[in-house]
C-alpha cells in the first residue's frame, strides 16, 4: 500500500502543479475577458479547476496510503 501511496501523491502533485499553470492564464484580464464571452474558454477554464480538484484528492489518498499503516495479518 505504502507504494501505491507514493504513486498517488507524486501523480496528483504533478497533476495538480500542471492544471495550475494552465489555470492560471485565465487569471489575467484577458483570460478572464476570454472566458467571459467564449463559453469555450469558460469550459476550459472550469475543466482545468475540476483536474486541480481531481489532482488534489489524488495526493490526499497518497498521503494517506502512505503514512496509515495497513493491517498486518
Amino acid at each position: 500500500m505504502r507504494r501505491i501511496g507514493i504513486l498517488l501523491l507524486v501523480v496528483g502533485l504533478i497533476g495538480f502543479v500542471l492544471a495550475s499553470s494552465q489555470r492560471s492564464g485565465y487569471d489575467s484580464v484577458q483570460g478572464a475577458l476570454k472566458s467571459t464571452f467564449s463559453s469555450s474558454e469558460r469550459s476550459k477554464k472550469e475543466g482545468w479547476e475540476v483536474a486541480r480538484w481531481v489532482s488534489a484528492g489524488l495526493a490526499a489518498v497518497g498521503l494517506v496510503l502512505t503514512f496509515v499503516p495497513g493491517k498486518k495479518s
